[in-house]
């Protein structure tokens, strides 16, 4: 039985919390260990397989730690671990734009994994994005990837790519999001009942994403032409986002993500 705890209040940790709530790993036993009454506060429904704690000597038992605090949190966070883990635990960093060095800085002799899940975690069809590093030769490291394999996809990259992978992996459920209200409130406007039009859009995107990665060789601009008809309804929308820049936005915001991930970590924690 493997002792894993998550440490973290915040969306991300509930997240993962309820993965794997939802479908508990063999072998898992599931944690909680917050400085706050967050889940309580906020209404999440944790059953008595993971009662939050707020007593940091749990992490005397930890076989794995699941660090997913707020950046500004780090410092604090990673002071406890070095004060009451085993030197043995892996930890699992799950915080933006805190690299490895700097963690191993705060944490030296210690084996750690740095990654970054999006929130599609919760239900099962999540990406966790994971940086090459010393931690994936703990012996661990493959009981934690099948435990992170529950979660959805994993997918192992040099460090390097982790920021740019952050903005387009960690932050994409929120771009999604801003195109299904986009397709929300159209159909709306055009009559659609608020019900329908959601649900219409949220299985669009899904059927969209499964073409995508059922025809790999495929281009975006191809699938891109599999639906627009010449003179259709499709080709007429295009126009529109074409004459308004929408793609050149869209990859300006994600680039300024890819920024601002790799900025959060360059301060270094601070306890």
């Amino acid at each position: 039985m493997q002792h894993v705890i998550v440490m973290g209040a915040g969306n991300l940790a509930r997240a993962l919390v309820k993965g794997w709530l939802d479908q508990t790993p063999l072998g898992m036993k599931l944690s909680i260990l917050t400085r706050s009454n967050a889940y309580q506060e906020r209404g999440w429904v944790v059953d008595d397989r993971a009662i939050p704690t707020y007593d940091p000597e749990i992490l005397t038992t930890a076989d794995i730690i699941v660090l997913a605090v707020k950046p500004k949190d780090v410092g604090a966070a990673l002071t406890t671990v070095h004060t009451y883990a085993p030197a043995e635990a892996l930890l699992l960093s799950c915080v933006a734009g805190v690299t490895l060095r700097t963690l191993t800085g705060a944490l030296p002799q210690r084996s750690i994994v740095r990654s970054m899940p999006n929130i599609a975690v919760a239900v099962h069809d999540g990406t966790v994005v994971v940086a090459d590093g010393n931690g994936l030769e703990h012996a661990l490291w493959p009981i934690l990837k099948s435990y992170l394999a529950c979660l959805g996809h994993v997918a192992v990259v040099s460090e390097v790519w982790l920021d740019p992978a952050t903005a387009v992996s960690g932050s994409g459920p929120a771009y999604a999001y801003v195109l299904l209200q986009a397709l929300l409130e159209a159909g709306s406007q055009m009559g659609l009942p608020d019900s329908l039009a959601r649900e219409l859009a949220a299985h669009a995107l899904r059927g969209a994403a499964e073409l995508a990665l059922a025809f790999p060789e495929r281009t975006f601009s191809e699938l891109t032409r599999w639906v627009a008809s010449p003179g259709g309804t499709t080709e007429a929308a295009l126009a529109v986002l074409k004459r308004t820049e929408v793609e050149d936005t869209l990859r300006r915001a994600i680039v300024a993500a890819g920024s601002q991930a790799a900025r959060l970590g360059q301060t270094g924690p601070q306890a």
